[in-house]
Formats: structure tokens, C-alpha cells, sequence
């Protein structure tokens, strides 16, 4: 009879249909340690570097028969001092947990240790990520805390500093760092910036900016707008957008040139900046990630009958070279 007929809200021992696919909208990269080159290994958590300048012009026309009688000083050179700091992570996997994963009871992995160390390996990578740019100092270990190595955004400044300072012969000069705001920042304060660097160096087309989403906003805002000029009548128009249907076609600022030089613009998630409002434009010649051992070591450890864990760990040093070679953005909202 139809009464009787067995419907699918009725049924008993109804498997759970759960896809073995797992679905990551967090893909946050690491621009700053994907970009910065590896230097010479590291074999102590303390060590120095030099940088140096040259002197200021010199014209002499010595009269015809005079002898030498003064000599020229060496170019000046500074010692900056630098720490290393090892970064862990431990994954570890209760040993019930790995079996069950291991007879195909887990959606999504067959082996969840193995996938608990390659989420580790990753976050390890952005651990470093955030202390490259952070403006925190550098500090010794003391047997509680250990070694810490000083972020960009301390070393790219004039202090104070909690040790190993710099002198202030190689610190960055201060018209190579912005403090206003970036709401109200203008073309011409950006422009400065840059010039301020070329005046300092000599250099400036070879700065890679490493933005935050609300900087780079401003800059692409200058690639929209222009400030109103009194007194001018102008002689260029140029088209910033474009319509076509009911798309509007606009310019995109993934490389900002300047009277001053051109440079690729990187944005950085505001995760690994010390906030919102920074930039660092570093001359990529310059800054140098040290290594003690290999990159992102992995050993396991001995499985006392919890489970099988390992030690995840990359011990290294990041500088900037001579702080004097880039320039930052400092700002507020």
C-alpha cells in the first residue's frame, strides 16, 4: 500500500556525504621575505656589518712646483650591529586522532600530521613576515626571552633605540621619512619623499614600494585626480578612465613613476605591517635575510605515546644594509 512505502525522512543509517575537498580563502603571501635576496650564512647570533659614504667635493689647482703637503681622508665608515632570532613552531597530532585519519575516517586528509606540518611550515613563513617589518628594537637573550632581531620599520629611523644603536651618521635622513597623514598626504609629499632619497644618494629608479592597502589607495587616488593649479593654464590633458557600456575602464597603480624615479608597488596585508598606514620603498641592493642553518628546518621528536610531533624552526637575521638607502612612510590616519 502507498501508506506504507519507505520515504527518505524515514530512512535509518543515513550516511553524512562530506566532501573530502576543504575550501582556503586565507592566501595571504609574504612579499617581504619572497623579495628580499638571502646573504652569506650566518655562524653567530651576533655580528656586525659595515656601510660607508663618500666625502664632500674638493678643488684645488696647486701652483705649478708645489709639493704634496696634505692628504685626503678615507672615506667614513660606520659599524652596524645585528642579532638573529629563531622562530618555532611545533605541530603535534594526538596518536587516536592520526589513526583514525589514516583508516580514511577524516574528511578532507588522509594523514593529519602531515597536513598539522605543512600548515605550520606556512605560518612559520608569515611568522617571519611580520617581524621583518615590525618596529620592534632588537634585544639578547636573558635565559627567559630569546635573541630578537630588529624589524625594517625600527632600523629605516632615528630612534631612540633600546640597544646596539645606530649612529647617526647612518640613520635615515628625516626627510626620507613621511609622518602626515595619508588621508590628506598630496602627489607633491610623495614626490619629496623620493627626491629627498635621490638628493641624500644619488639614487632613487631602483626602490621597490611595499605598500599597505590604504597607501596604495592613495597613490592609485593620484592617478585620478590632480591638484588645481592657480595662475596655469594647462597645456596637457590627459584621459584617466574610459566608458564602454556600463563598464568603466580606470588606471590601476601597480608601478608609480615620478620625476624621480619608477618603482614597482607591492601591497603587503596590514596583518604583517606594524598598521595600516605604512610603506617602506627599500633599494633592493641593500637588505639581506641571514641564515642559521637551512631555511625552515623540520626534525621529528620523539612520540612518547601522545602522538607523532616535530619541531618546525628558521633561525635567521634580516637588515636592511645602509638605512640611508630607503625611504618610508610613517603615517597616520
Amino acid at each position: 500500500m502507498a501508506g506504507n512505502a519507505l520515504l527518505e525522512p524515514d530512512l535509518v543509517g543515513k550516511r553524512q556525504d562530506l566532501s573530502d575537498m576543504i575550501y582556503i580563502a586565507d592566501r595571504k603571501t609574504t612579499p617581504g621575505i619572497a623579495s628580499i635576496k638571502k646573504g652569506e650564512p650566518l655562524s653567530v647570533m651576533l655580528y656586525d656589518y659595515i656601510v660607508k659614504s663618500y666625502g664632500t667635493r674638493k678643488r684645488e689647482s696647486p701652483p705649478d712646483g708645489k709639493d704634496v703637503n696634505a692628504f685626503d681622508m678615507q672615506s667614513p665608515k660606520v659599524v652596524l650591529t645585528t642579532r638573529a632570532e629563531e622562530f618555532r613552531r611545533a605541530p603535534m597530532v594526538g596518536e587516536i586522532a592520526e589513526a583514525i585519519s589514516q583508516a580514511g575516517g577524516v574528511a578532507g586528509t588522509k594523514n593529519l600530521f602531515n597536513e598539522a606540518r605543512a600548515d605550520q611550515m606556512l605560518e612559520i613563513g608569515r611568522d617571519v613576515e611580520k617581524a621583518l617589518w615590525a618596529a620592534t628594537d632588537s634585544r639578547p637573550s636573558d635565559g627567559v626571552n630569546g635573541s630578537q632581531f630588529r624589524g625594517l620599520d625600527k632600523w629605516i629611523s632615528n630612534g631612540p633605540f633600546s640597544e646596539l644603536p645606530i649612529p647617526a651618521a647612518a640613520q635615515t635622513p628625516a626627510n626620507q621619512i613621511f609622518t602626515g597623514s595619508i588621508s590628506t598626504m598630496t602627489e607633491d609629499q610623495l614626490g619629496a619623499l623620493i627626491q629627498a632619497k635621490y638628493e641624500n644618494t644619488g639614487a632613487s629608479s631602483d626602490l621597490r614600494g611595499f605598500v599597505t592597502p590604504i597607501v596604495k589607495n592613495r597613490i592609485g587616488f593620484f592617478s585620478r585626480y590632480q591638484a588645481n593649479v592657480t595662475g596655469y593654464t594647462s597645456g596637457v590633458f590627459v584621459t584617466t578612465g574610459k566608458l564602454a557600456g556600463n563598464t568603466l575602464f580606470g588606471p590601476t597603480v601597480d608601478i608609480y613613476k615620478s620625476d624621480w624615479g619608477t618603482f614597482e608597488l607591492f601591497p603587503v596585508l596590514v596583518d604583517f605591517m606594524p598598521d595600516a598606514y605604512h610603506a617602506f620603498f627599500l633599494d633592493m641592493d641593500h637588505p639581506r635575510i641571514r641564515q642559521l642553518g637551512g631555511a625552515k628546518e623540520q626534525k621529528d621528536l620523539p612520540d612518547l605515546g601522545g602522538g607523532p610531533r616535530s619541531l618546525i624552526k628558521w633561525t635567521l637575521s634580516v637588515h636592511p644594509g645602509d638605512p640611508r638607502a630607503h625611504a618610508k612612510i610613517a603615517g597616520s590616519a
